[in-house]
């Protein structure tokens, strides 16, 4: 370990559990630990709903962290909150000032702590080493009902010591600063698992978080169109819990196609390649208006496999991660055309996508990610537009 980096390691306000360890803040969290920093991880909280289904757990972790070791140099809590911080500006500096004692009483010590949900960024203030906070969403977008964003996002612009977005389109959410941007990048596994599943003839596949932001509608009407085809949706459904409606109207999908839609639930790491392999097109249904500013880490997996993606207009466009032999598509009409397109495609593109997310691999964004958060402003950043690289 060099003398500019850490000595005790990096820490994780993160926003989302530790399982399925598959996203951002976990790539690069074992990306550390090769590079000899140690990372703790504390996962987004759970409130006080949470007192009627496990009391005993949530009590246990309201007032200090319990850490335990899930893999060789990481270590993961639990934490409770009252309400979310973004309920109100009252439920935001309750939840700050019970995780800023959170953290001091479990002697919270690293030198680099990450913070990920700006509604918990009040409790920045008091922690040692640098601070910074790095930004996977337009959370005004994807949360039209939090409260006090504008403000949390002018603080954290205040206060950083370093900003890091997924999306250029994000800088902007940051009044006088310019981000370091820095997005999602290919699990190298994926680029030298053996192919050992047959493709299968006009089956498209989606890997990926299910939210509100997946387009039902869209892909309701794909189906409809291709009546020869099959979709088959892998993933962590992560609906609001309040959002009952969207969640039907998604899970209704198999029975209104007869079964050429199925969902098949959480899909284990170690099977993404076979899933992948067997298909014929993975798709990115999203709702364009939710979508932008993301970093699909989905287009990464299916470009270091070949597969062919088709994807609604939203983040990629904008993002100057646009894959090669792309679609981007902005209706049913559209999608339902690119996929039958796609089954004819010269046998070259798929190499042309495999090249391409081996240049965008997490070893490569990692060492990026951690020049930014140690003060070390990095050079170009692989497939981000020089017009938004960072000076």
């Amino acid at each position: 370990m060099n003398a500019s980096s850490p000595s005790t390691g990096v820490g994780f306000l993160a926003k989302d559990p530790w399982n399925p360890a598959i996203r951002r803040e976990q790539m690069i969290a074992r990306h550390l630990v090769q590079r000899g920093l140690p990372v703790r991880f504390v996962q987004a909280p759970a409130d006080a709903r949470r007192l009627r289904t496990d009391p005993g757990n949530w009590w246990a972790h309201l007032r200090r962290a319990r850490f335990q070791t899930v893999a060789p140099g990481i270590t993961v809590t639990e934490r409770s909150t009252v309400q979310p911080g973004l309920r109100s500006p009252a439920a935001e500096r309750l939840d700050a000032g019970l995780l800023a004692s959170f953290l001091r009483r479990s002697g919270w010590d690293p030198q680099l702590s990450v913070f990920m949900l700006p509604w918990e960024w009040r409790a920045a203030r008091a922690l040692p080493g640098r601070r910074v906070f790095d930004c996977t969403d337009d959370w005004a977008r994807l949360l039209p009902h939090a409260r006090g964003l504008p403000d949390q996002l002018r603080r954290i612009a205040d206060e950083a010591d370093e900003v890091v977005v997924v999306n250029p389109v994000l800088t902007d959410l940051f009044p006088g600063r310019t981000p370091v941007v820095v997005p999602n990048g290919t699990d190298e596994t994926l680029l030298t698992a053996r192919r050992t599943a047959e493709r299968r003839e006009r089956h498209a596949v989606y890997v990926g978080s299910v939210a509100e932001r997946f387009d039902v509608d869209l892909i309701r009407a794909v189906l409809a169109a291709l009546p020869d085809w099959t979709l088959t949706v892998h993933g962590q459904l992560v609906f609001p819990g309040s959002a009952h409606a969207p969640r039907d109207r998604f899970l209704a999908l198999e029975p209104e196609t007869g079964g050429r839609f199925r969902y098949e639930g959480l899909l284990p790491r170690n099977r993404l390649a076979d899933v992948l392999d067997g298909a014929t097109v993975g798709l990115v249904p999203d709702v364009a208006g939710i979508a932008l500013g993301q970093s699909s880490m989905k287009t990464y997996d299916y470009c270091a496999r070949g597969l062919p993606v088709i994807a609604t207009a939203g983040h990629l466009e904008h993002s100057g991660e646009t894959p090669p032999h792309t679609a981007v598509v902005a209706n049913a009409q559209e999608m339902a055309a690119a996929m039958v397109a796609a089954v004819d495609e010269p046998v070259g593109c798929a190499k042309e996508r495999i090249d391409w997310a081996a240049e965008r691999t997490w070893s490569r964004r990692t060492d990026a990610w951690l020049d930014a958060t140690l003060g070390r402003r990095p050079g170009r950043v692989t497939g981000v537009h020089p017009a938004t690289d960072p000076p």
